[in-house]
């Protein structure tokens, strides 16, 4: 995707910051997390952990998310993400059976990516189905990747109802993103930021900050 958009738009790849990360630097930054996951933050599982913990509600109430909750926030073509998942699938070797009940309950739940170009958003979702075909799960009907075309950038908030339907569909992921950046308490955080000395994504919520 970086090559083609070089040909085709390469002012839009310098002001997105479209540049792939090679597959070694991934498999590092990704092998680090799961280590100091293992060793500062006492996860024997590290990436693969899928212990759970009481988080408050807004109304007051509580309900159960898991500990370590994995976000791209420049999630690209998915390569991260899928780096991650196969971290956790090496972990599983020999127990190949338990495998397709921990995607559902316990991987597809907190694993997100925002991106915010549509076509990289596609690939990512693209490649992330089909390795975990692969790898032998099967996604249920209502069932999807948390990889979301979104501003990380910009704040989380409410979009009307009544709107075209490609524009609902924009609005649906974007509150569902929205959700995320709310509700979510995300542990690792981890990607190849997008390279540029000035970004053009400068929207007065992140100015602020």
């Amino acid at each position: 995707y970086e090559t083609f958009l070089a040909a085709y738009d390469p002012k839009l790849r310098e002001s997105r910051g479209v540049y792939y990360t090679p597959e070694p630097v991934v498999s590092y930054i990704v092998r680090s997390v799961d280590y100091l996951l293992k060793t500062r933050f006492g996860l024997p599982e590290g990436l693969a952990d899928s212990t759970q913990v009481t988080v408050p509600l807004p109304d007051g109430g509580t309900h159960k998310v898991h500990k370590v909750q994995v976000l791209d926030p420049a999630t690209g073509t998915g390569t991260f993400l899928y780096g991650v998942i196969n971290q956790i699938l090496a972990s599983f070797k020999g127990n190949e059976g338990l495998w397709s009940t921990y995607v559902h309950e316990h991987l597809l739940p907190r694993l997100f990516g925002f991106e915010l170009l549509m076509a990289p958003y596609a690939v990512a979702h693209l490649m992330l189905g089909l390795q975990l075909a692969e790898s032998g799960y099967d996604f249920k009907s209502e069932e999807r990747l948390r990889v979301y075309l979104t501003n990380t950038l910009e704040e989380a908030f409410d979009h009307p109802e009544a709107m075209p339907y490609f524009s609902t569909w924009l609005a649906e992921e974007a509150q569902a993103a929205g959700k995320v950046k709310r509700d979510a308490p995300v542990m690792v955080v981890l990607g190849n930021p997008p390279y540029s000395g000035h970004s053009a994504n400068k929207g007065q919520w992140i100015s602020k900050l």
